[in-house]
C-alpha cells in the first residue's frame, strides 16, 4: 500500500510540473501522506532533479543538432579565421581557384592573390600529380584522407604539401577546401637560422661548431687511448640540374636528407651544406672498419635514389671524406681536405667516393 501511495503522489507531482491535471490520481491521497510515512518534500526534490537532468540533456541535444543547421556565411569564416591561419588554405570551385590565404601565398611565393584567383587550380599543381589528386579527391572528401601533393612555385621550384579536403555544400558548383599542415614561423622553425628551411637539417655553421667539439673530445680521449678518430664527409649531387628541370630539386633534397638521417645512427650529424649539398660528421670512430661500415651505408642510400609519387629518380653523386687526426690537426684542415677529396671524386665521375685517411 505504501509503494502504491508513493507512486500516485509521484505521478501527481510530475503532472503538476507539466502543467496538466492527472486524470488517474485521487487528490485526497495527499492527505494520507503522513499516515503512510511518505515525505512529500523528498518526492518534490527528486522530481525537480529529474526535470533538471532532462532539461540539460535536451539543451545538449539542441546544441548538437543546431551545429549542423547553422546558417553561416563562408565569407565570415574567411575574414576572421582563414586569412591569418598559420596553415595554407585553398578553396576550389569546380576547376577554378577562388581563394588562397596569406600563408599559402607566402609559401608559394605568390605576390598577389589576384594573380592566381579564377585561374585553373591544376595550373598550380605539379603536372605529374594531376592524376593522383583526381583519383583520390573523393576519398579525401569522404574519409579525411591526407594526400601529399606537389605545387609549382612561381620561380620554377616545387613545394610539397600534405593536404586534407573539406566538402562544401554548394547546389550549383562542386566546391571544396584544401587545408595544408601547420607552418611554423621562421624564428621557431629555424631556431635563429641554424637549421635549413627545406630539409630541417643543421646548417653548415652549426656543423662546424659540432666538428670543433668532436675534435676536442677526441684529443682529450687520445691522451690515454690512441684509437678514436673523427671523419668528415661532403656529398655533392652531380645531376641536381636534371632534377631542377622537372621541378623536383627541393623535394629530392628533402627526401634524400630524410633517408640519410633514417639510415644512420643518431650519433651521426647530417647537415645541409653551402657549396655541397650535405656534410656528415662521424665522431669517435674506433677503427677503419667502422668508417668503412658508414661509407657503405651512405653509398646504399645514395644508390637507392629518391622517389616521387610515380617513379624513382637516379642520383649521380661525388663524395669526399677525410679523417682526423690522420690527415688533419684542426677542423679547418679537415674540411679543406674533404673538399679536395670531393673534387677528386668529381674528376673520377661515376658515383665515386674518395677517402683521405693518411697524409699525402
Amino acid at each position: 500500500m505504501v509503494e502504491a501511495v508513493k507512486k500516485d503522489m509521484t505521478d501527481f507531482l510530475e503532472g503538476a510540473y507539466a502543467n496538466r491535471r492527472p486524470s488517474s490520481v485521487d487528490l485526497s491521497v495527499l492527505n494520507e501522506a503522513e499516515k503512510y510515512n511518505v515525505n512529500l518534500s523528498e518526492l518534490e526534490t527528486l522530481s525537480q532533479k529529474s526535470e533538471e537532468i532532462q532539461d540539460a540533456e535536451d539543451a545538449v541535444k539542441r546544441q548538437e543538432e543546431g551545429w549542423y543547421t547553422l546558417d553561416v556565411k563562408l565569407s565570415d569564416i574567411i575574414s576572421t579565421v582563414f586569412d591569418d591561419a598559420n596553415y595554407p588554405i585553398f578553396i576550389v570551385q569546380d576547376d577554378l581557384l577562388v581563394y588562397v590565404n596569406k600563408t599559402a601565398q607566402k609559401l608559394m611565393n605568390i605576390t598577389s592573390s589576384a594573380s592566381v584567383l579564377q585561374h585553373k587550380f591544376l595550373e598550380m599543381v605539379y603536372k605529374e600529380d594531376w592524376n593522383l589528386l583526381a583519383n583520390n579527391i573523393g576519398e579525401m572528401l569522404t574519409s579525411h584522407k591526407v594526400l601529399k601533393i606537389r605545387f609549382n612555385y612561381k620561380d620554377g621550384k616545387i613545394q610539397e604539401l600534405n593536404l586534407k579536403a573539406i566538402y562544401l555544400s554548394d547546389i550549383e558548383h562542386f566546391s571544396f577546401i584544401l587545408v595544408g599542415e601547420k607552418i611554423q614561423s621562421k624564428t621557431t622553425n629555424n631556431n635563429g637560422g641554424l637549421y635549413d628551411e627545406v630539409t630541417g637539417l643543421p646548417c653548415f655553421f652549426l656543423f662546424e661548431d659540432r666538428l670543433q667539439m668532436a675534435i676536442l673530445a677526441v684529443r682529450e680521449a687520445n691522451k690515454t687511448v690512441l684509437a678514436n678518430r673523427v671523419a668528415v664527409l661532403a656529398i655533392n649531387i652531380d645531376n641536381i640540374k636534371d632534377l631542377r628541370k622537372i621541378n623536383f630539386e627541393d623535394a629530392a633534397i628533402k627526401r634524400l636528407a630524410d633517408n640519410l638521417v633514417f639510415n644512420l645512427p643518431k650519433t651521426v650529424t647530417v647537415s645541409k651544406g653551402l657549396k655541397y649539398h650535405f656534410w656528415i660528421l662521424l665522431s669517435n670512430l674506433k677503427d677503419e672498419f667502422e668508417l668503412d661500415y658508414y661509407l657503405r651505408r651512405i653509398k646504399e642510400v645514395l644508390d637507392d635514389g629518391v622517389n616521387d609519387n610515380f617513379m624513382r629518380h637516379e642520383l649521380k653523386y661525388s663524395v669526399g671524406c677525410s679523417v682526423f687526426p690522420d690527415v688533419s690537426r684542426t677542423a679547418k684542415e679537415l674540411i679543406e681536405h674533404t673538399i679536395t677529396a670531393v673534387r677528386k671524386a668529381q674528376e673520377d665521375a661515376g658515383n665515386s667516393i674518395v677517402v683521405r685517411k693518411r697524409k699525402e
